[in-house]
């Protein structure tokens, strides 16, 4: 009976529309991302017909990167934030965080064929169980991979702790429109074309549906804004783009 009760209190987290216990989604996010790494930066041109590019593009501008030294890559991916602030600073210290290998391997292929091998650090992790030096970053970056985070209020404490004194956490996420309409199609496209193209392009249309649930049960730019207020961020701030579909959330450490 006492087994019984504990695994009723085990906490469940969202995976999409499924709700699954923290240690599995922690599994299911890296293994979802290994198995889409080969075609994922195809997939990201063809999903947003460009766009991410000049998301990123707009994110790496407000890092202010030829002022600071040191950053922290969230959730890294293939690299694209990292290599767009090493050609804006290619003296920068950029530590790659991400918890899948195929993912890392393809960042550093990414890296070392534009030119860039030095400085750069690849921490095979979650943000959740990283355990990098206090105060050691000026900038704490993710692009697309809030959502993902498996406990945002443990993700944003450790941020915190590893920022120093005026460091700056910048998020870059896909959200749900408020316009009604833009609102209509974005769901239309989301969860019926996306997963097509993720069928078509990557043999995968399960990694996309979890896509668009992802984004379905991602909490509100209010409600990660209020996150990072609970979490002792200051000048807190978001601001929409492309419509409304991705917004940039900035916060300081004190």
């Amino acid at each position: 009976m006492w087994q019984e009760r504990e695994v009723k209190m085990i906490e469940k987290v969202n995976f999409g529309f499924l709700k699954v216990s923290k240690k599995i989604k922690d599994e299911m996010i890296s293994n979802l991302f290994t198995s889409v790494s080969d075609k994922y930066d195809l997939m990201n041109d063809v999903m947003s017909f460009g766009l991410h590019r000049l998301w990123k593009k707009r994110m790496v501008s407000m890092c202010n990167p030829r002022n600071i030294s040191k950053v922290i890559d969230i959730a890294s991916g293939t690299g694209d934030i990292s290599l767009e602030l090493l050609k804006k600073n290619k003296n920068l210290s950029v530590t790659c965080l991400d918890s899948s290998q195929e993912m890392h391997k393809i960042c550093k292929r990414k890296m070392v064929d534009n030119g860039f091998v030095k400085n750069i650090k690849y921490v095979r992790s979650s943000i959740e169980k990283c355990n990098l030096k206090d105060n050691s970053f000026d900038v704490a970056s993710t692009a697309f991979g809030f959502r993902n985070f498996t406990d945002y209020n443990l993700s944003l404490k450790n941020i915190y702790r590893m920022l120093k004194p005026g460091g700056k956490i910048i998020i870059l996420e896909l959200c749900t429109p408020k316009n009604k309409y833009m609102n209509k199609v974005f769901q239309e496209y989301t969860f019926k074309i996306i997963p097509q193209l993720g069928k078509v392009i990557a043999n995968d249309s399960d990694s996309y549906n979890y896509l668009a649930e992802s984004i379905k049960m991602h909490p509100n730019p209010t409600k990660v804004l209020e996150m990072l207020r609970i979490n002792n961020f200051i000048n807190t701030k978001f601001f929409y783009l492309s419509g409304g579909i991705v917004t940039i959330h900035i916060g300081y450490k004190n």
